[in-house]
């Protein structure tokens, strides 16, 4: 190379620097909208939210759901009692002592809501008497299972004859 095809080359690079330096500098801004964005409306959001799997439910149909929930648990009616005889009360007793008592099924609604761990979860459902151990057991078995980041916003209804994994099944969901 020569003295004067490098000059050229460095003249060449300098030109094209100051060109892109003028339109950095001088040219026109980044394109903005002064447009308002359109909100979407409350049926669009449901929409697109049932569409992302989510429950979308208004206060009073939440309220409805809760009190279904509650009344949806039986309560054991009690027999009129009529006077028993001594010997009747022992055999009664026997014949208690020898049938196993049914297990006893609680129910109730769990709701999952934005910022939740599968830790929280984990106490919300032994505080239920959902599920026996620790929190911390849950959310280990949720961790292992690969499920914890896809945890579902929603109100789920759930009792304790259900399994652990059927538990986790319905309240943590892959896409």
């Amino acid at each position: 190379m020569n003295a004067k095809t490098l000059t050229s080359f460095a003249s060449g690079l300098l030109l094209s620097a100051t060109v892109c330096a003028v339109v950095y500098f001088f040219g026109p801004e980044q394109a903005t909208s002064t447009k308002a964005e359109e909100k979407p409306s409350v049926e669009e959001l449901k929409s697109l939210l049932s569409a992302e799997g989510y429950v979308v439910q208004t206060e009073d149909e939440w309220n409805n759901a809760i009190a279904e929930a509650k009344n949806s648990v039986e309560v054991p009616k009690e027999e009129p009692k009529v006077e028993e005889t001594e010997a009747e009360k022992k055999e009664e007793v026997k014949e208690e002592k020898e049938e196993p008592a049914e297990p006893v099924v609680h129910k109730t609604v769990i709701t999952v809501s934005e910022g939740m761990t599968s830790y929280e979860v984990g106490k919300a459902l032994i505080s239920a008497n959902i599920i026996s151990g620790d929190a911390w057991d849950f959310a280990n078995l949720v961790e292992k299972k690969g499920v914890a980041k896809y945890l579902k916003l929603g109100s789920f209804e759930i009792n304790s004859d259900m399994t652990t994994d059927e538990i986790i099944s319905i309240i943590f969901k892959k896409r």
